[in-house]
C-alpha cells in the first residue's frame, strides 16, 4: 500500500510532533508500506496514494481539506475524511449533533445577535454566569472565551459575531481536568487527561499574560470508566468510524461531551505513552482499503 501523509512545514516544528511523524512512517515500512509526507504542493500527486493520511490543521478553509476532498473523490482511504471535517470543525453542527442524540453536554443556546433585553435575560437566567462564548470555528480554543457580566458578554460576543453567525453560548463546567478519549473505527484507541494549567480554565489558557498548556497524564484505555467509554463510542458513531479526539468533562461521577475533535493531536510520551499499538491501528485502518463512513448524523450545511 501507498500512503500519503499530508502536512505542512509547522508539523515539525516541535520534536514531539515530528517525532510521532517520524514513528507513523516507521511503523508503515515495517509492514511492508510506503509512507510519504506530501505538501500543498504535491496536490497532483494524490492519485498515486492508496490512502491519504491528513495530518495539518482541518477546517473547511484550510487546503488539508482540498486535500481531504480530492482523495474522498478518487475513493482513496482518508482520515480524516471530508464529512468528519465537516462536522467536528463546527461547534454550531456539533452542538446540533449532541440535541438529535440526546448527548449529554453543557445546557447551550445559539447566539445571533439578538441584544434585546428580554432575550438577554433569557440566555442569563438559563446559562447563568459566567458562561462560556465559543466561535463556530476553532482551534486549540484559540476563540472560547468566558464572559463573568454582561458587559463582557456583550464585548465578546460583538467580536465573535463580525466573523461568523451565529455562536455557541455554553454554560461553564468547572473542571481540574479533561478526559482526551482518542477513538478510531468506533474503538477505544487512548485516553489521557488534558489537565488546566494553575491560574487557566481552559487546557491552553492564558495565564499571566501568556498562554500556558496544562500538563497530560496518559491512562491505558483498558482502564477507561465504562460510562465515559460508552459515551465516547456512541458519540463517534454519530459522527462516523475515522479518527477523533474527545474532550469530555466528568462532573459529580457524570461525563459531559464539550467537543469532538477530528485531526487529533499526537506528540511523543502522551498520547502514545501507555498504548503505543496505536501508530500500527492507525496504520492498519489506512491500509485496510475500507473507506471511513459517515455516521448516523446527517449535515444540512452546503459545502
Amino acid at each position: 500500500m501507498k500512503i500519503g501523509c499530508f502536512v505542512e512545514k509547522y508539523n515539525f516544528h516541535t520534536r514531539e510532533e515530528a517525532g510521532t511523524l517520524k514513528l507513523f512512517k516507521s511503523t508503515a515500512e515495517r509492514k511492508g508500506h510506503s509512507f510519504d509526507f506530501i505538501f500543498k504542493k504535491d496536490l497532483d500527486r494524490i492519485a498515486e496514494y492508496d490512502a491519504i493520511f491528513i495530518r495539518a490543521t482541518t477546517d473547511p478553509m484550510n487546503t488539508a481539506y482540498v486535500a481531504s476532498r480530492m482523495a474522498d473523490a478518487l475513493g482513496k482511504v482518508v482520515i480524516d475524511d471530508p464529512h468528519s471535517i465537516r462536522v467536528c470543525s463546527s461547534k454550531v453542527v456539533l452542538d446540533d449533533l449532541f440535541r438529535q442524540n440526546s448527548i449529554p453536554s453543557p445546557r447551550s443556546l445559539l447566539f445571533d445577535g439578538d441584544y434585546d433585553q428580554k432575550n438577554l435575560k433569557r440566555i442569563f437566567d438559563y446559562l447563568g454566569f459566567p458562561v462560556v462564548l465559543k466561535a463556530p470555528y476553532t482551534k486549540f480554543s484559540s476563540h472560547v472565551e468566558k464572559a463573568a457580566s454582561e458587559a463582557e458578554f456583550r464585548e465578546i460576543s460583538a467580536r465573535y459575531l463580525r466573523h461568523a453567525t451565529p455562536i455557541v453560548l455554553q454554560e461553564y463546567m468547572p473542571s481540574s481536568f479533561d478526559w482526551r478519549v482518542g477513538v478510531l473505527d468506533n474503538q477505544l484507541l487512548y485516553l489521557c487527561k488534558y489537565y488546566m494549567p494553575k491560574g487557566g480554565w481552559k487546557v491552553k489558557s492564558l495565564v499571566d499574560g501568556k498562554q500556558q498548556w496544562g500538563k497530560v497524564v496518559p491512562i491505558k484505555r483498558k482502564n477507561a470508566p465504562r460510562k465515559l467509554a460508552e459515551l465516547a463510542i456512541k458519540i463517534t458513531r454519530c459522527v462516523g468510524d475515522g479518527l477523533y479526539g474527545l474532550d469530555i468533562k466528568e462532573i459529580g461521577g457524570r461525563f459531559f461531551c464539550i467537543e469532538v475533535n477530528d485531526n487529533p493531536s499526537f506528540y511523543l510520551g502522551q498520547e502514545d505513552a501507555r498504548d503505543p499499538d496505536l501508530y500500527e491501528k492507525i496504520i492498519d485502518r489506512l491500509a485496510s482499503g475500507r473507506p471511513v463512513k459517515p455516521g448516523t448524523y446527517r449535515l444540512n450545511e452546503p459545502f
